[in-house]
This record gives structure tokens, C-alpha cells and sequence, in this order.
């Protein structure tokens, strides 16, 4: 056996609990100890012999024996305090200790900063002291002591233990501006020079990088601060981040240059990200667009060993200096003139002439030219010009992008910009070049050039036509034939973005009216002649997909016929159509399901299938049943048949009697030539219901019938189209079909094409149509596009409501009763125990007492044949047919997304159900008397909060106390006498704080006690109370006939 996940809790008086995993060949239990001293003095286990009571199990004495191991272990091992911690404590308690005595030292200190400035880096100098200032004369040092709350006395006047607390609030801030800076510089300094901090250099000023001179800036904003220039003079300003005011000066030098000039008093300080100046009052730190403008200039005039604050511009670079750079900073600065015209320095401006010529259908060639004022010349040239000539460099060099961007340069034909067989560039430059030409110039065309057309998109008009279960369609394409409509389309579906006529025009093929048509020609498959004809059909099932396709081109003109408008009208407002409920079923029927009713209806009308796929528990049975009660009371009303799981086959028909008592069902089952007979007389019913794997044998029976409706229930069972069932199920004939499932889809999109492939054959084309165009990449590639193209076509043919879109119109919680049949073997074993007790009861009138316990066990026992026969007989070799329904519930509730809770009152029947759940490969928890009252709180929590969607709980131990809300779904696995306890049950998911819809199923198998205590309970209400009160039995108000009636079949 091996022991894992061993934890253990300490309770009082030295006793402590254990608990683990135990796994012991392969399944795992989870044992638990209650230990006083080395003894233990209670146990569990969650195995068969933990669950008996018969003593401590193997699996508790493992536990046992590894926890005295580990103990063993734990009390012979020495352990010391290491280093690490010891320096923990160390630290901590000399800060805290630093901290008060710093707290009764008085006043706090006040540490002082001024800043050093030359042209080559920037230092700061600290001082420190209450009202005598000392000179921080070693930083590094200083650092640590703060760090470490050392004592430190610098006078007579100042010794404190240092801490951030010993300084004043607004000194704290630049306090550990500095720590930081200085433990930085120190890593660096350890790292380069191997040292460590205790041989650390001795430091007074801190030098500011750029970076670091952000922070101190930023962190000096609104305070004074002390400056000593290169010249060593010293001056107060304060910092501030208002715009700098900042005064360029241009005068004459001469008569051939000017003199441009800036105040020497000013000081240029460049950051990280800003750029600061300071005069005589104020430092001022610039925001970036002003800091990018002016650092060229400014870096220029005052750095370096020559800076004089002044520079000499020549005459001759005065219009360059005047565009590139006093233009640029004017934004910013004051730039002071005097008499000196700067207007005069204004550069001649760049003009552009462009020339398009054409030299045949694809070779175009551009002659540029480029001039100021009287200069011109071609940029292809590289031409030299005087320097006399200011060039607008940025601006050249746009033009020549642009050029290059649609034409190549020194083709073989000529050394003037060109495109040689190049047909996109020729649309390129005809669509969206010439207009980019225009911005930047004049623009001509030769007379050849102008014969290049762009022509606008063909006008489309289109007409459909309702004709029986085809609709025609016309597409007319003004001036263009059959056959260029064709070329056309192929040309848009690669994506192209123009049509070239022979003539050497060209067709803009941008626009959703092409758009629309190449969708329907490629969706719906429409064939090359077809299209070259102007004239094809399709099946009437597409109409609702040809109307949204062709009123996305908003330039399509349409024509519709009646027939076809009143088609798309009737599918798009169901809810407002005109069928009647049927009188009988209208008071019962929810909003929701008369819409699913009328959207049945709707289909059936217009000659198509449909799936009805809402969630379960919303009543998808009584919305079929209304639509074949409806047809019923139609003049010539016929057949229908429902095939469905056989655990739900007497479940449909026991809702058709309750519902719908004027339909004549006809259940097709049991042995061959039972169904044969049933089928041959037929005639005169108005339902058969018969299951998948029945339908499967007797297909050769249905051959040669015809139903006005088929229905396929959990229609997940043709999933797979190659199965039996699923050929079977398709071969009806049928003038309609339809579908129900709460899952559509379960694992592949091929499931989807099945059930369509069975409603409307040839709808999702075929099945290697279906995976190319759709499921591979949907499921491999996760295209977008396919998912929205697939959505549109199937989406008028499935409705799917959830509990949660319909909670209004739903009650507090939605209760079903789900029938099972009993198999030959099971049904024997049964009735031979119902004779029994049937003739003990027929002998023992006037008996009371004794006998009354007796005829209670064995009504108990008959309960237990119906779960599962062994319960009672241990060598039974048959199934269950409850289980089986139960399983399959469970797992349809799974793959929906649901938590489950499932209840009976047999614990032994839980254990049966639960290796069953480990077969299908289902978690779950399971909670019965024998679980501890900490692993009940445990399940509980964990319920609430993580994926395990099932939870096995016996009445017992989990009908009351409970708050499980996480569920949404409670099935009670068998009907119990206590109405009340059973309600109760379902109120440990249906209370306050529930947020869903609770779906409560009951399971009942057919012709048994079971159905018949449901009945009894329907007349008797308190039939629970009569018969047993706190666990004592009380048969006293329950007559003789009643408990008669319980064994009828």
C-alpha cells in the first residue's frame, strides 16, 4: 500500500488527526485518524470494511504506521537556527530599536542639498543638522548607517541614531532618492571592482546621470535649490515646470553674416527625457516637445571649451539656419530681430511637375522635374546646384519615395522613372498614385496616358422567384456578358482588386455588390454554366440565406416574387405568426415553448426540418406534443413517429397520455414478433414511439410507410452517419422531420452535418464538401469566416433557448418524471416477489403489528428490484434499466455544462452507481453517513468552487442541512414515501442564493410500485407521514387496498 498526502491537525490535550490517501492496488481511499499519544482512537476509511463498522481496516493501520514513522523521524533530528535567521533578528530589532530611540531624540533633522554644475557632469553636496549644518563628508558611509540604524555623531550640536524616521517628512523623499542612487553606484562598483561595501570609496558628492538627474529634478519641483555654475558663483532658484522664458537675439555682423546669441548667465541642463535651463531665479524643466525642439540648438551654444553663448552665420547659409533652425525654435523662444529682416532669409519654395505618359496597355513611364524659382532640374539626375540654392532636403527626399513607390528607376527604354508589364502597379498608380501625385505638384497626362479607364463596378440586379421547393434566380450585369461575369467573380474571389477588359479598360472591383454574388456563387455551389446562363435555381431551404447575402451589396437592385417575401417574412417573425395553440394545451404552455411550438409550425409550413435544441429541462416533449396534437385536429390527419433512446420511449408515452390523451400512441417494443404485430395494425394511431436500436432491427418493417412527422429525440444518437441507427433513422419516409437535443454538437462539427443530412438531405452539401469548406477550418485553423458562414446557414433551423435567456418565464424549479421499462430477467425476478407480497397481504386482513414491519420490508424490497436486483440478490447476472437511464441522464447533463446532484435512500445502490460513473469515466463525490463531519465540509466547499460536476449523496446523511446551489440539476434516483424529505433533498440546491433554473428529475420504471407510489402520493398528499414518522413505520391510515394498489401493474 502507498500513503500520500498526509497532513496532520493538532487538536488539545496532545491529541492530534491524520489524514491521507491510500492507494492499495490500484484505488485510492481516504483514511482518517483520530490520534491520542501514538494510539489511535478513532478511524474512517471510505472503503467497504470503513463503511461496515467491523474495526480498523488495513488501510487506517497503514496510516497508522506511517505517521509513527514520521514521528519517529521528526523526534530524533537535531535542528539548529541557521545564519540567515539569526541576521533576521538581528536586523529587525536594532531598526525598531533605531526607531524609538530616534522618536525621543527630539527634533527630527533636516538634510540639505545643493548642486555643483560645469559643462561637464553635474554633482550634488549634501548637508545635514537641526540648526547648525554639518557636510556630508562620506555618502556611502552615511547610507549604511540609515540602513542599519547606527549612532553616528557628527558635533557637538548633532549625534543620532540614524533611521528614515530621524528625518523631517519633506526630507524623507530625498533621503531615499540618494539611498537608492548610492546602493546602485555601490552594486556597480563591487561588481567591477570585487570588493565588497565595508572597502566601499569614500564619496561627498553624488554625480547625476541622466537619468537619475529626471528623478531629482521631478523630485525637487516646487522647492529652492542652490547652484554654483562653472565660474563657481552660487545662486537660489526655484524649480519649476513652467515653460522657460528664453530670448534668441539676431543682429547684422558685418555685411556678409549675422550674429545669433543667447544670455551667458543661462545654464542648459540635458536629462534623460527633459531638458532644463536655469537663469538667476528659476530652474525650469521642460516638457519633451519643447525639450526635443530646443536641445540641438542650446547643446550647440553652450557646450564644449569654445562655447561663447554666440554664433557667426554666413549671408550665404542664412536661409538653410533661418528654415532648419529658427523656424524650429521659434515655438519656444523669443527670437529678438531688432532691425534685421528675417523675412529676407526666406528659401525659394520646392515646386513639383509631374508628366504621366503611357508607351502601351501595361509601360508607363513619369517625367519629374524639381525647381526653385529659376533653377530646375530632375531628381533621377542627381543634380548639383549653387549653393546659393536653400534645398528642401526633407521634402526631395518624400518626392523620390514617392516616386519609387509606384515606378523603377533606369529601365533598359529609358533612365526616367517607369512600369514595364507590371499590370497591378499600372491599377496602383491609376487608383491611388495620381491623387498621392497631386499633393506634392502638377500633374499632366499625355493623350495616351488619358485612354487608361478606371470604370466603376457593373451594375447588379437580381430576381428571385418562389417556385414549389426551388427558387429561381436571374442575375442581370449591366454590360457584361455571361461568360465575363464569370472571369470577373474569378478575378474577385483571388482577391484581385480590378477586371481588365479586352479594350484595356479597367472594372474597380471594390464593391459589396460583387461582393455578394461571388458569396452565393461560392456558398451555395453555383455552377459555371449556370452562371454563364444568368439563370439557375436553388433548393427553397436557402432563402433565408439569399436574403441576408444579397442585402449586404446595398448596390444589388432585387426583385422578389410574393411567394419568396412571404417565406422570409414568416421565418423572421415566428413569434408573431398566425397558428393557433391548441385550445387544450394553450393555459399550460410557457411563452417560450408556444414560440417553439409556433417556430415547428413555421418550418413545417415552408416545407423544412429543424432542430430544437433548447436547454434541458425547458419542455422541448410538450412542445412536440403540441404540434402533433395540432395535426390531429387538421381534416386528414396521419401517422407520426418518435424514435428515441429506449430509456425514454414509455417516458414519451406517459407524456402523451398526460398532455395530449386525445393522440392515440402506439409504443413499439418488446420481442420481434411483438413489434411486427404492433406495427402490421398500425393503422388508426396517431403516434409511434420506438427506440434507436428497435427502429435499427425493424427497419424492413418500415419499409413501404409514410408518417407526417418524424421526431428523433436525443438526436446526438445519429452523430455518427455511418452507423446503423443513423441509416436506419434516415430511411424513414417521412413529409417532415425534425430534431431535439440539448447538445448539437458534442465533440465534432460531423455531428452537425449528420442531423442535417437527416432533416434536409444535401442542406450542408456533402460530407467532403462539408470538411473542406467548413469543419477543417473552423475546428483546425479557427477561421472566422468560415464560423460566420456556417452560423448563417444553419441558424434559421435551429433554436436553442437557454435557462437562463428564459428564467422569467420559468417557474422556481422545473420537475420531469423519467421512465425506464424492466428486460425479461429483471421483470421476472420482480413480479415473483410482487405475487408474494401481493398474496401475504390478500391473507392478512385484520392483521396488524408484526406483520405490518414485514409487508414494509418487502415493500422496500420490491423498491430495490426496480434500482437494481442486486441489492437484493448478489448473484445476479443481469443489467439495470434504471441505471442505464440514470447514466445516460447524468451524462447528457454533463456535456450541458450542469452540476448534479443525485439522491437515493439506499447507500448500497450509491456504491453501485459509483463504480458504474468510474467505468465512463466520471468524477464525482459521494457523501454518505459514513463520512467524517470535516470531509463533509470539505465536499461541500469544494462542490461550490471547482469542476467535479457530480455529487452522490444518500438521504440520510445529505437530504437536509446542505447549501449546494452550485447545482443546477437533482436527480432522485427512486421515489420516496416522504414527499417532504424528497422536496427537502431538492431544496439543497433549489434555496436563496440560487442563480439558475433547477431541473429535478424523478426515475420511475415502468408498470412497478414506483409508478404506483407516484399516483398514490398524487391522491394522497401526506402519504410520507402515514407511513413512516422519524423512522418509525406507521401503516395505521394506510388501508389494505392501498397497499393492494402499490402492486399493480
Amino acid at each position: 500500500m502507498k500513503v500520500s498526502h498526509m497532513t496532520t491537525s493538532a487538536f488539545w490535550k496532545g491529541e492530534s488527526g491524520v489524514r491521507a490517501v491510500v492507494e492499495d492496488q490500484g484505488i485510492e481511499y481516504k483514511a482518517s485518524l483520530h490520534i491520542k499519544g501514538s494510539q489511535a482512537i478513532d478511524y474512517s476509511c471510505s472503503c467497504a470494511q470503513g463503511n461496515s463498522y467491523r474495526g480498523m481496516c488495513s488501510h487506517c493501520q497503514a496510516l497508522l504506521q506511517a505517521y509513527k514513522e514520521q514521528e519517529t523521524e521528526n523526534q530524533g533530528r537535531i535542528v539548529t537556527t541557521s545564519q540567515q535567521a539569526r541576521a533576521m533578528i538581528r536586523e529587525y530589532t536594532n531598526r525598531e530599536v533605531s526607531r524609538i530611540m530616534s522618536e525621543g531624540e527630539g527634533d527630527q533633522v533636516k538634510l540639505f542639498v545643493a548642486m555643483r554644475a560645469n559643462r561637464r557632469e553635474i554633482k550634488l553636496e549634501f548637508k545635514l543638522g537641526k540648526d547648525r549644518l554639518y557636510v556630508l563628508k562620506d555618502l556611502s558611509a552615511f547610507v549604511r548607517a540609515v540602513a542599519s540604524g547606527t549612532y553616528v555623531e557628527y558635533g557637538k550640536n548633532l549625534a543620532f541614531h540614524h533611521s528614515i524616521q530621524a528625518f523631517q517628512k519633506d526630507s524623507q523623499p530625498l533621503l531615499e532618492f540618494v539611498m537608492e542612487v548610492i546602493y546602485t553606484y555601490l552594486e556597480h562598483y563591487e561588481q567591477f571592482q570585487k570588493t565588497s561595501f565595508s572597502a566601499s570609496p569614500v564619496m561627498r558628492f553624488l554625480t547625476l546621470s541622466r537619468t537619475s538627474m529626471d528623478r531629482f529634478f521631478e523630485l525637487m519641483k516646487g522647492s529652492f535649490l542652490e547652484i554654483e555654475d562653472h565660474k563657481g558663483l552660487s545662486r537660489q532658484v526655484a524649480v519649476t515646470d513652467r515653460s522657460p522664458e528664453l530670448t534668441v537675439t539676431v543682429r547684422r555682423r558685418g555685411r556678409e553674416g549675422v550674429l545669433v546669441s543667447i544670455s551667458k548667465d543661462l545654464m542648459v541642463l540635458e536629462g534623460e527625457r527633459y531638458l532644463y535651463f536655469a537663469d538667476s531665479q528659476y530652474l525650469y524643466c521642460c516638457d519633451p516637445k519643447c525639450s526635443e525642439a530646443l536641445l540641438i540648438f542650446f547643446k550647440q551654444m553652450t557646450e564644449g571649451f569654445g562655447a561663447t553663448y554666440e554664433i557667426e552665420v554666413n549671408n550665404k547659409d542664412m536661409p538653410l539656419f533661418y528654415e532648419r533652425v529658427l523656424k524650429r525654435i521659434a515655438a519656444y523662444c523669443t527670437i529678438d530681430s531688432g532691425n534685421l529682416d528675417l523675412e529676407a532669409f526666406k528659401p525659394e519654395e520646392l515646386k513639383a511637375r509631374f508628366e504621366f505618359d503611357s508607351e502601351g496597355p501595361n509601360s508607363l513611364v513619369l517625367k519629374p522635374t524639381l525647381s526653385y524659382g529659376d533653377y530646375s532640374f530632375q531628381p533621377v539626375e542627381d543634380e548639383r546646384l549653387p549653393r546659393t540654392v536653400c534645398r528642401d532636403v526633407p521634402g526631395e527626399f518624400r518626392i523620390s519615395q514617392l516616386i519609387t513607390k509606384y515606378f523603377k528607376y533606369k529601365e533598359h527604354e529609358s533612365s526616367l522613372p517607369a512600369i514595364r508589364g507590371d499590370e497591378e502597379s499600372v491599377y496602383n498608380l491609376l487608383t491611388e498614385g495620381i491623387s498621392e501625385f497631386m499633393a506634392y505638384g502638377e500633374v499632366f497626362f499625355s493623350e495616351s496616358f488619358k485612354k487608361l479607364k478606371i470604370l466603376p463596378p457593373p451594375k447588379i440586379s437580381v430576381g428571385i422567384r418562389s417556385v414549389g421547393n426551388w427558387l429561381e434566380l436571374n442575375v442581370d450585369t449591366e454590360g457584361l456578358s455571361g461568360s465575363e461575369l464569370n472571369k470577373l467573380l474569378a478575378e474577385y474571389s483571388r482577391k484581385k482588386k480590378y477586371y481588365r477588359l479586352k479594350n484595356g479598360e479597367f472594372i474597380n472591383l471594390d464593391d459589396n455588390g460583387l461582393l455578394s454574388v461571388a458569396r452565393l456563387v461560392q456558398d451555395l455551389a453555383v455552377s459555371v454554366s449556370d452562371l454563364e446562363n444568368k439563370t439557375f435555381r436553388l433548393p427553397a431551404y436557402r432563402a433565408l440565406y439569399l436574403d441576408g447575402i444579397l442585402k449586404e451589396g446595398s448596390s444589388i437592385t432585387l426583385y422578389r416574387d410574393q411567394l419568396y417575401k412571404a417565406v422570409v417574412r414568416g421565418m423572421k417573425s415566428v413569434e408573431d405568426s398566425d397558428f393557433e395553440i391548441p385550445a387544450k394545451l394553450n393555459p399550460i404552455l410557457r411563452g417560450y415553448q408556444k414560440t417553439g411550438y409556433r417556430w415547428l409550425r413555421t418550418l413545417d409550413h415552408y416545407g423544412f426540418g429543424g432542430i430544437l435544441a433548447d436547454d434541458m429541462g425547458l419542455g422541448k416533449t410538450i412542445q412536440v406534443i403540441t404540434l402533433l396534437l395540432d395535426e390531429k385536429e387538421k381534416e386528414e390527419p396521419a401517422v407520426s413517429l418518435i424514435v428515441c433512446p429506449a430509456s425514454l420511449v414509455y417516458n414519451w408515452e406517459n407524456e402523451i397520455h398526460t398532455f395530449a390523451p386525445d393522440l392515440k400512441v402506439l409504443t413499439v417494443a418488446g420481442m420481434a414478433a411483438e413489434r411486427e404485430e404492433l406495427l402490421a395494425t398500425s393503422e388508426g394511431y396517431d403516434v409511434l414511439v420506438t427506440s434507436y436500436d428497435l427502429l435499427k432491427r425493424d427497419s424492413e418493417l418500415y419499409e413501404g410507410k409514410s408518417f407526417r412527422f418524424q421526431i428523433i429525440d436525443e438526436a446526438q444518437y445519429i452523430k455518427n452517419a455511418s452507423t446503423q441507427s443513423a441509416k436506419a433513422v434516415k430511411g424513414i419516409d417521412a413529409r417532415r422531420k425534425f430534431a431535439l437535443t440539448g447538445t448539437p454538437i458534442e465533440n465534432r462539427l460531423s455531428e452537425l452535418w449528420s442531423m442535417f443530412d437527416y432533416l434536409m438531405p444535401g442542406f450542408l452539401f456533402s460530407y467532403q464538401r462539408f470538411k473542406k469548406e467548413y469543419e477543417l477550418p473552423i475546428v483546425k485553423d479557427q477561421e472566422r469566416q468560415a464560423l460566420e458562414k456556417l452560423h448563417r446557414l444553419i441558424g434559421p433551423f435551429i433554436l436553442r433557448r437557454l435557462k437562463k435567456d428564459v428564467l422569467k418565464e420559468l417557474p422556481d424549479k422545473l420537475e420531469t418524471v423519467v421512465y425506464s421499462a424492466f428486460d425479461k430477467k429483471q421483470k421476472e425476478i420482480y413480479t415473483a416477489n410482487a405475487y408474494q407480497l401481493k398474496k401475504e397481504l390478500e391473507n392478512s386482513e385484520g392483521r396488524q403489528g408484526r406483520d405490518n414491519i414485514q409487508i414494509l420490508a418487502q415493500l422496500t424490497r420490491l423498491r430495490q428490484i426496480c434500482c437494481d436486483p442486486h441489492l437484493c440478490y448478489h448473484d445476479y447476472s443481469g443489467e439495470s434499466a434504471k441505471l442505464e437511464t440514470c447514466i445516460d441522464l447524468v451524462k447528457n447533463g454533463v456535456e450541458g455544462g450542469h452540476k448534479i446532484l443525485l439522491f437515493s435512500q439506499f447507500t448500497s445502490m450509491l456504491e453501485i452507481i459509483s463504480q458504474r460513473l468510474k467505468k465512463e469515466g466520471l468524477i464525482y463525490y459521494i457523501l454518505t453517513g459514513s463520512t467524517s463531519k470535516e470531509e463533509r465540509i470539505r465536499m461541500v466547499n469544494s462542490f461550490k468552487e471547482d469542476e467535479i460536476p457530480l455529487f452522490l449523496i444518500s438521504l440520510k446523511a445529505g437530504g437536509t442541512g446542505l447549501n449546494l446551489t452550485a447545482a443546477d440539476m437533482v436527480i432522485h434516483f427512486d421515489p420516496w414515501w416522504n414527499v417532504a424529505a424528497q422536496n427537502q433533498a431538492t431544496d439543497r440546491a433549489h434555496r436563496i442564493g440560487q442563480e439558475k433554473q433547477v431541473s429535478v428529475f424523478k426515475l420511475i420504471t415502468k408498470g412497478t410500485i414506483e409508478e404506483n407510489i407516484l399516483k398514490l402520493q398524487d391522491s394522497k398528499k401526506d402519504l410520507a407521514e402515514q407511513i413512516i414518522t422519524e423512522g418509525t413505520v406507521s401503516l395505521s391510515n394506510l388501508s389494505r387496498e392501498d397497499l393492494l394498489g402499490l402492486l399493480n401493474e
